[in-house]
């Protein structure tokens, strides 16, 4: 190998070492499992409190609502790659709020692991009636037998919903099921496909990216969505959708429809009144309407 050839390999492995004593990075080149699991349980009492704020990283979470629970329960599970590996787990009460906060704490440097990472699992246990507001980083979310507010902010994973008053989520990706809504639902998702059923108030839906099935809305329906098929029926309210591409099923519509539409077939059946300001490309389908109905051209 002639000099130059060396000195032309030996400039940038040097720029590499220099960037990398710089920046000061710790780097854990072999792969890591997290295979050390610990349980652990909280417990705090309800008397007076009406919200649970969740504030948790990577991990599954469930909350399963009880009438008759009197305290807050936690069970979790926790997985660490050593078992000196710190994490954070406390339930605290601060005036009429609870905090649960479950969290492993970063190692210094950047980790590989080879199947289980980090993450701590919890089943929470709560009087049906207590508002929650979640903050999740990752992982399945499963909520059950709920009759209050709640407020989902969730990074990805899956989202399961049955049962709340008014509920209002911010989801990443991941797939999202949401049914028994009493009163209004506010839904704006990144990607992943998206059911609905059963809301007794209106709707709202800004969808990025996948399917959507929407059905039995007492209210209005709302929805701005990006790309995926939509099937939408029985829908007591009037429907309103700003649809960029993808095909769409309506049909069943107790009052007036409106569309909006870049590309993809169009099929409305049983409404009263059709309005489509914009068909893009794809084919129209229209029956069974019994207002009016007008047809950009």
């Amino acid at each position: 190998m002639s000099s130059s050839t060396q000195l032309s390999i030996a400039k940038p492995l040097s720029l590499i070492g220099g960037i990398l004593l710089l920046s000061g990075c710790v780097f854990h080149i072999s792969p890591s499992v997290a295979s050390v699991k610990q349980t652990q349980q909280l417990s705090l009492p309800s008397n007076n409190l009406e919200y649970l704020n969740v504030l948790s990283g990577a991990g599954s979470l469930e909350i399963k609502g009880s009438k008759t629970a009197t305290s807050i329960s936690v069970d979790a599970t926790i997985y660490t790659a050593d078992i000196e590996d710190e994490y954070e787990l406390t339930l605290e009460q601060d005036g009429k709020q609870a905090k649960l906060v479950a969290q492993n704490k970063s190692r210094n440097g950047i980790s590989f692991y080879s199947g289980q990472s980090p993450s701590i699992n919890l089943v929470v246990t709560v009087p049906s009636n207590l508002n929650l507001d979640i903050d999740d980083g990752s992982g399945d979310i499963l909520i059950n037998a709920m009759q209050s507010n709640i407020d989902v902010k969730d990074g990805s994973g899956d989202l399961t919903i049955s049962g709340a008053k008014n509920l209002t989520v911010d989801d990443g990706s991941g797939e999202v099921t949401l049914e028994n809504i009493a009163g209004n639902l506010e839904l704006t998702d990144g990607s992943g496909s998206i059911h609905i059923n059963n809301v007794s108030g209106n709707a709202t839906i800004d969808d990025g990216s996948g399917e959507m099935h929407v059905s039995n809305i007492t209210g209005s329906l709302n929805v701005e969505d990006g790309s995926g098929d939509l099937v939408i029926s029985h829908i007591s309210g009037a429907v309103n959708v700003d649809d960029n591409s993808g095909d769409m099923i309506i049909e069943h519509i107790g009052s007036s429809v409106t569309i909006e539409d870049g590309s993809g077939d169009i099929r409305v059946n049983h409404a009263k009144g059709l309005t489509i300001t914009e068909s893009g490309s794809g084919d129209v389908s229209i029956d069974n309407i019994s207002g009016s109905v007008k047809v950009a051209d």
